[in-house]
């Protein structure tokens, strides 16, 4: 008998935390909740990659502007004068 009643006090254990965490799942995933949270993870990502990019696209810029001065080094610097936007560094 005390077999019995143990087993049901914990099958009604279970049972009350099974349903708490039931109701948590579910308030966590109501369409406002889900809509919030990506809301969220996506401008914090957006964030992150937009900084990853341009720091891309500078890198990409001053590789190109140096591989560009060192060609027209080899070439004859009198008759291809480097751009505008080109800026020897210190000690050439």
């Amino acid at each position: 008998m005390l077999k019995r009643v143990r087993w049901m006090a914990m099958g009604a254990g279970v049972a009350v935390w099974g349903r708490r965490r039931v109701r948590q799942w579910a308030q966590t995933h109501t369409p406002p909740e889900v809509a919030a949270r990506a809301a969220k993870r996506s401008t914090e990502m957006a964030g992150r990659k937009v900084t990853e990019v341009r720091s891309a696209f500078a890198e990409g810029r001053q590789a190109m502007r140096d591989r560009e001065a060192q060609l027209r080094e080899q070439l004859d610097p009198t008759k291809y004068p480097p751009p505008v936007h080109y800026q020897p560094k210190a000690g050439r």
